[in-house]
């Protein structure tokens, strides 16, 4: 299918999948770029593609990919794709996100997941959207690979709490634990946000609180303490 206008009724569509709100609606995330497509292309996801030549399902116009590109270069391939459902599993190592808004950092942690072997990640309402344009191309298209899930985290803990894997969440209270003395599986770690940490919701309902050793500073970017946590919990 060839597409000329910038006013047809499709480019509108796509265009419009900026907004989370419409994404949510139509259940629809707009990909962009060649290296996504090629991690969309190793998925058993249906999707369409979008570029400049007869190669791809719609073929567009350049004006028409600067029209619905996000990013600062410009991209000239796209992918149009039903948001993925998060199917149920047997997780053994989970990342739960308590109010991470940043989706630079969602994306971030998404990819760090999935790079250590983590089995999923879930995040609360209040989360970034990780099919935001930002957040999947932090991830480098991780978030096609690994479960996800934005729900209500305390339905979360209370289901796995009764399947027997203990969650913990980072504090820095004088009670925590050191990390060493996790479990090293099954387990579901609660990353908080950026200003906030855990809120008190969620820390009233987590089986402890534990803490990364450090000096000099009492916290990190949220994302890179996922990363230290997810490489020391990582599977061998």
């Amino acid at each position: 299918m060839k597409i000329k206008s910038l006013q047809n009724s499709r480019v509108k569509h796509l265009a419009r999948l900026h907004q989370k709100k419409y994404r949510d609606k139509h259940n629809e995330v707009l990909v962009e770029g060649e290296h996504l497509l090629e991690e969309l292309r190793k998925t058993d996801f249906d999707f369409l593609t979008i570029g400049l030549t007869e190669d791809y399902d719609w073929e567009i116009t350049r004006e028409i990919a600067q029209k619905i590109s996000q990013t600062e270069s410009g991209s000239v391939s796209f992918a149009l794709l039903k948001k993925p459902t998060m199917k149920e599993h047997s997780f053994s190592r989970l990342l739960l996100l308590d109010g991470v808004q940043d989706p630079g950092n969602v994306g971030t942690i998404i990819r760090t997941a999935y790079s250590f072997g983590f089995d999923a990640v879930y995040a609360s309402q209040d989360s970034a959207d990780a099919w935001n344009d930002k957040a999947i191309r932090a991830s480098q298209g991780a978030v096609f690979h690994i479960p996800y899930n934005r729900t209500d985290l305390k339905d979360v803990i209370a289901l796995l709490q009764e399947n027997q894997v203990p969650v913990y969440a980072t504090h820095l209270d004088a009670q925590t634990i050191e990390m060493d003395q996790l479990p090293s599986t099954p387990i579901a770690v609660v990353m908080g946000s950026e200003g906030q940490g855990v809120s008190d919701e969620v820390l009233k309902c987590v089986n402890g609180y534990f803490k990364i050793p450090m000096t000099h500073f009492e916290s990190l970017n949220v994302a890179v303490a996922a990363g230290i946590i997810c490489y020391y919990l990582r599977k061998g």
